[in-house]
């Protein structure tokens, strides 16, 4: 499988670019699995009170919710990625969106050159999104607009990323310098908006759900993480 990531800023061009990703390498009849990494520190697929909640409350090892449209499978804690991509079989290709310290290659997606350098690495291969819908001409790596050159970025994939095996190897996280400031990412998410709280922190207004506020309360009381 062709394993990449895709990380940047909000709102620049990620998950646009996940989609037309998808999009193209389905029409070319290749298989293509996703997977999004969530830094929010109070998000969880399942929902306080539920069955399968009480389920992985009780001690299971691993709760599955089997629906008539979708099977979800529920572990406690932060699998591996070389577990993760075990479930994706022999898949042509594999995004990974959001995944910061995967050591994989990297498409970034940024507004500015500013905003991408905070997360190039050494593996870094090319920046997407609005970074690419302006001037090119002076940008360090090759520019795709998920919108124009989707195609075109499919093709640079498919000769710049190597055929990479699910093995423990990629279980070697890159350091990931962004982690400090996505701590408090989710300050002013609107996913949760009907629980959202006001807090202040340095002296600016904050939405935060009752869950992200007790977290983040717990790690000034306790000097973690």
């Amino acid at each position: 499988m062709r394993i990449v990531t895709l990380v940047g800023i909000r709102k620049s061009g990620k998950t646009t670019t996940t989609e037309q990703l998808v999009r193209a390498i389905r029409a070319r009849g290749k298989t293509v699995g996703t997977c999004k990494s969530i830094g929010c520190p109070a998000f969880s697929m399942d929902a306080p009170g539920s069955n399968t909640r009480r389920h992985m409350q009780s001690g299971a090892n691993a709760v599955c919710a089997r629906g008539k449209r979708e099977t979800d499978l529920l572990f406690p804690g932060v699998l591996p990625l070389s577990r993760i991509l075990q479930d994706f079989g022999n898949m042509d290709y594999v995004i990974l969106e959001g995944d910061t310290r995967a050591p994989v290659s990297r498409l970034v997606a940024a507004f500015t050159m500013e905003d991408a350098r905070e997360r190039m690495n050494e593996k870094t291969i090319a920046l997407v999104g609005k970074i690419a819908t302006g001037d090119r001409s002076t940008l360090p790596l090759p520019a795709f607009d998920p919108l124009q050159d989707i195609e075109a970025l499919l093709d640079f994939i498919d000769r710049e990323v190597p055929e990479t095996e699910a093995t423990d190897g990629l279980d070697d996280a890159l350091s990931d310098d962004l982690e400090k400031k996505n701590r408090l990412f989710c300050a002013g998410c609107t996913h949760h908006a009907k629980d959202a709280v006001t807090v202040t922190v340095g002296g600016k207004p904050m939405q935060l759900t009752e869950a992200q506020k007790q977290t983040i309360l717990s790690w000034a009381q306790t000097g973690c993480p």
